[in-house]
């Protein structure tokens, strides 16, 4: 009996911490019950969510708080930035909104299990952060969108002149989206703040811009700030301007930045006329004159030059200095003619191998506007490969270089203009070189019928837009003589042109053009001082051809078309 009643008592102390825990359990159960059945349609007194009180309110009355007082910071842009590259993108158009239900039923409005939730209901709630619905597909369309406007290459900065002005243009890094992760970022932002950063790969330019602004302050700048002074012995001195350095001056990058290149014939070529006036022999090539109406060969002249290479390898040194020290020496270079009379004599001029007369009734203004023309065709010279063009040898016909109004066609109607009557010479000037057998580059006949030239075989020209073009394919040398014979009251006046050369054709063949598809103009009336009549003039289709004959035989044809456009007759009142 004695080892019986002292087991008992240790029984029963070992029963304790089971009912200790099971006691412990029950209360937090209680507590865990009553607080899931404390938790209804309010929220927790001290509930707020981004800083709005919405504590002790209904589920709908905390829902509307939110939606009213948020509004605002919901729908602010978020500017997003990648490098500097910035775009705002606009909440709603990126599927992101506020989830004002979610909001308050996270900051502990209505029932529920989650041991946490009950935590809120017990201790009265806190601050919360909003929620937000996500739709991926317009998240991920306005991330493309971001892309698509910033993605780009690297792109250096650009250095160079306009005129002397030295020009940095901004250099940009080349930017590639992680567009997965600036969805994520967009929609962790959201409602937290407004500015994200882009999850970017950036690749910077090869020149940034403040590498090009360096080239600028110690290269570009100091070349163009001054003259360069360049003595050139006995000859003299000239200047080489800042306008020269610039047009000779480009600017490459090589190892990482920009250097400085310069074109040696573009810096002699704007030293051109400074170089004129050094007392230097200019070279002068052979070519064959007419001297007492024969050709007369006039023998190359060599002389001295400056060289292109040697001026720029005695100016660049000197590019970066400043004032007085921008002073340099050039050594002449002997320079030979680069028609020699050797070459102009195998272009021997023997005869004259095509030439043509037009007449013109008494004008005052042609006999000036012809005999300008002949004045400035008279006695040139064209090497053999050497183009004709009238526009430049004659030059504009203004008043000012001796030109007089005279009658020229627009829009299908006479009108008068300073140089009227230049087109007589074109038409003269293209037959003698047709006959002649030289190539025709460029010639427009009138749009309108004249039968005083032959159908189709003229020309007219329109400084600026018409020219008349022949070029010498043949391997002898040419001369053009002109022949102005003036008209005078009841006596005609004439125009006649021979191209002198040897010839390579026995003869060139051009019968009169065939005509066809006659048509007529309208009968119109006009009035007012400027109107003058007008005759019909017949429209119709012109068809040639010019054929070289060469020891009897026809070698070659060209054929010719042209339509004359009906000329209206034109009645004053």
């Amino acid at each position: 009996m004695t080892s019986t009643d002292s087991s008992r008592p240790r029984r029963s102390r070992a029963l304790v911490p089971v009912v200790a825990v099971a006691t412990v359990l029950l209360v937090l159960g209680g507590i865990y019950v009553a607080g899931y059945l404390l938790a209804g349609d309010r929220v927790p007194r001290n509930a707020t969510v981004a800083g709005v009180a919405i504590g002790g309110l209904s589920r709908a009355e905390a829902v509307s708080t939110l939606q009213r007082e948020l509004a605002d910071e919901a729908g602010a842009p978020l500017t997003v930035s990648a490098d500097g590259a910035t775009r705002e993108i606009v909440p709603a158009e990126a599927g992101l909104a506020l989830d004002a239900e979610a909001s308050v039923e996270a900051a502990g409005a209505g029932r529920s299990w989650n041991p946490l939730h009950i935590w809120q209901v017990l201790t009265g709630g806190g601050a919360q952060r909003p929620l937000a619905t996500v739709d991926e597909e317009a998240l991920t369309q306005a991330v493309d969108a971001y892309a698509e406007a910033v993605e780009g290459e690297p792109k250096n900065a650009t250095l160079g002149y306009d005129g002397t002005a030295v020009e940095v243009g901004k250099g940009s890094s080349g930017i590639t989206i992680d567009r997965e992760a600036t969805a994520t970022a967009l929609s962790q932002t959201y409602l937290r703040g407004t500015a994200v950063a882009a999850a970017a790969t950036v690749t910077p330019p090869e020149v940034t811009t403040e590498e090009a602004e360096q080239v600028a302050e110690k290269v570009a700048e100091p070349a163009v700030s001054d003259d360069v002074t360049v003595r050139a012995g006995d000859a003299g001195e000239f200047e080489v301007s800042p306008e020269a350095i610039a047009g000779a001056t480009t600017f490459e990058i090589a190892d990482g930045t920009y250097v400085a290149r310069y074109d040696a014939e573009k810096l002699r070529e704007g030293s051109e006329k400074a170089i004129d006036e050094l007392d230097i022999t200019e070279p002068r090539d052979a070519y064959w004159t007419l001297r007492g109406g024969r050709p007369q060969l006039v023998e190359a002249v060599d002389g001295t030059t400056v060289d292109a290479e040697k001026l720029l390898a005695a100016v660049e040194p000197v590019l970066t200095r400043q004032g007085g020290d921008r002073t340099t020496s050039v050594e002449l270079t002997p320079d030979k003619a680069d028609f020699t009379t050797d070459e102009a004599k195998k272009a021997q001029v023997t005869e004259v191998v095509g030439q043509f007369t037009t007449s013109y009734d008494h004008a005052d203004y042609r006999n000036t506007n012809l005999g300008e023309v002949a004045e400035r065709v008279d006695n040139h010279w064209l090497a053999p490969g050497e183009t004709f063009s009238m526009n430049d040898v004659v030059g504009e016909r203004t008043a000012a270089n001796g030109f007089v109004d005279g009658y020229v066609i627009q829009g299908g109607v006479l009108k008068k203009e300073s140089g009227g009557g230049v087109s007589q010479a074109a038409t003269t000037i293209f037959n003698a070189a047709f006959f002649a057998g030289l190539e025709d580059v460029e010639h427009h006949p009138h749009t309108l019928y004249f039968d005083r030239y032959p159908a189709g075989r003229e020309a007219t020209v329109y400084y600026g837009s018409l020219d008349l073009q022949f070029k010498n394919n043949t391997s002898y040398g040419v001369i053009i003589e002109a022949d102005r014979k003036k008209s005078a009251p009841g006596s005609k006046g004439s125009l006649t042109v021979k191209i002198w050369s040897t010839k390579v054709w026995d003869e060139v063949r051009s019968p009169d053009a065939e005509k066809t598809n006659f048509t007529s103009g309208r009968e119109l009336t006009k009035s007012g001082p400027s109107c003058e009549y007008q005759a019909p003039i017949q429209g119709f289709d012109a068809t040639y051809y010019r054929a070289f004959i060469k020891d009897g035989k026809e070698v070659k044809r060209e054929n010719y078309f042209w339509r004359y456009s009906p000329g209206d007759e034109i009645k004053c009142e």
